[in-house]
């Protein structure tokens, strides 16, 4: 039986308890040693996603053991993955701002918004977690409530490209910069709709916007893009 969004809300916290006392084996190859094992983890350096419209950087690709990662912790629950999927993503932004200078204004992280709905289902906001921990790795300031839904866009998944950017456009909404600018991050980017339709609305709100971040990109090439490895950041292993 499906577990309800307030029933989740409500077990979270035990969940939590569980997981610390019962830690789960490896989602990859369900070996112990933690929700992904060190052969099951993402290696190698982060990747150029190019053909978005900014700079993207994600961490890895979405496939394998960290696909499985993901899907877990968006829709099962799994908050013990929100180190290992927030310390990719802190990866991912150590990248973008190696690749840029530093843009006019004090730089902060800004995720890509929820739906009501998708926050109840998940237990809270799950990006907003992988945000706060990319942002104590990377020594940035995570302005939460920069970006607002302005309606729901539909399900993305079946939709082509073109499909997906009418899906999402104007679709989200940006408070006043008060001299910041932004580094939009979100979990893992596909076509790049999302993250246009974040950096469309942030900069007609006056933001400067230097670039996007993400946990994983899809190995499907979007448009006329391509991923591309870069150089590792310092301190990954």
């Amino acid at each position: 039986m499906p577990i309800t969004a307030a029933a989740r809300a409500l077990l979270g916290p035990l969940v939590d308890l569980v997981d610390l006392v019962l830690p789960r084996g490896c989602l990859g190859c369900r070996a112990p040693g933690g929700p992904l094992c060190v052969r099951c983890r993402p290696a190698g350096a982060p990747l150029a996603v190019s053909g978005v419209g900014l700079p993207v950087t994600a961490a890895a690709p979405y496939v394998d053991a960290l696909r499985t990662a993901v899907l877990a912790y968006k829709e099962r629950g799994r908050r013990d993955l929100a180190p290992l999927l927030g310390g990719l993503l802190g990866d991912a932004v150590q990248s973008v701002r190696a690749g840029r200078a530093p843009p006019q204004g004090q730089l902060v992280l800004v995720p890509v918004p929820s739906s009501r709905a998708a926050r109840a289902a998940r237990g809270g906001d799950h990006l907003r977690r992988l945000a706060a921990r990319a942002g104590g790795s990377s020594g940035l300031r995570v302005a939460a409530d920069a970006l607002e839904l302005t309606r729901v866009p539909r399900e993305s998944a079946g939709l082509g490209i073109a499909e997906r950017s009418a899906n999402l456009d104007h679709a989200m909404r940006a408070g006043p910069p008060r001299g910041r600018a932004a580094l939009v991050v979100d979990d893992v980017v596909t076509t790049g709709a999302t993250l246009r339709e974040a950096a469309r609305a942030l900069r007609a709100a006056g933001w400067p916007v230097a670039g996007a971040a993400t946990v994983a990109v899809t190995p499907r090439r979007h448009g006329k893009g391509t991923v591309m490895p870069l150089a590792a950041p310092s301190g990954r292993d």
